[in-house]
């Protein structure tokens, strides 16, 4: 399979991922009962009004301004996928892609983003985040990784 199609499917799978746990979450969670799943694992429903994490979440930019520059970034990372060096590389794109779409689609329907997981410790708490935010940063470290090995001299002149 080639970089691109590798690239296309990593999109397809973290948005059909992400938007059938959000539908699974709308329907089943609930804000002021969580599903504990470990002691350190909790399910919840949470809107996110701000970005990555709920960073910048209280007011500000309206949900179509985020749409807005989530798409842009989006068709630039898109392209940077197309132009991908290794699999590796054109897999991190799509997942990246793929969660930012996701998330994308939330604020389209809803005006906020769905987020339901819940990893804590003690009195300390990560913010509450979802599978595109998972996405976004498998895809991250996917790029960072491959970057760690440096690429072979072309030997055509």
């Amino acid at each position: 399979m080639s970089k691109g199609r590798l690239g296309l499917l990593a999109i397809a799978i973290a948005l059909v991922l992400d938007q059938t746990t959000k539908q699974i979450a709308l329907a089943t969670f609930s804000p002021t009962d969580p599903i504990v799943l470990l002691p350190i694992l909790e399910l919840t429903l949470a809107w996110n009004r701000g970005v990555s994490f709920g960073m910048f979440g209280s007011g500000g930019m309206p949900a179509l301004g985020f749409v807005a520059i989530s798409l842009v970034i989006s068709g630039f990372l898109a392209w940077q996928m197309a132009k991908a060096e290794t699999w590796i590389v054109a897999v991190g794109y799509g997942l990246i892609v793929g969660g930012a779409v996701g998330n994308v689609v939330d604020r389209v329907i809803y005006g906020a983003v769905i987020d339901f997981i819940l990893a804590h410790w003690g009195a300390w708490a990560f913010p509450v985040f979802n599978i595109a935010d998972t996405a976004i940063t498998c895809g991250v470290a996917l790029i960072l990784f491959d970057s760690l090995w440096p690429r072979r001299a072309s030997t055509t002149s």
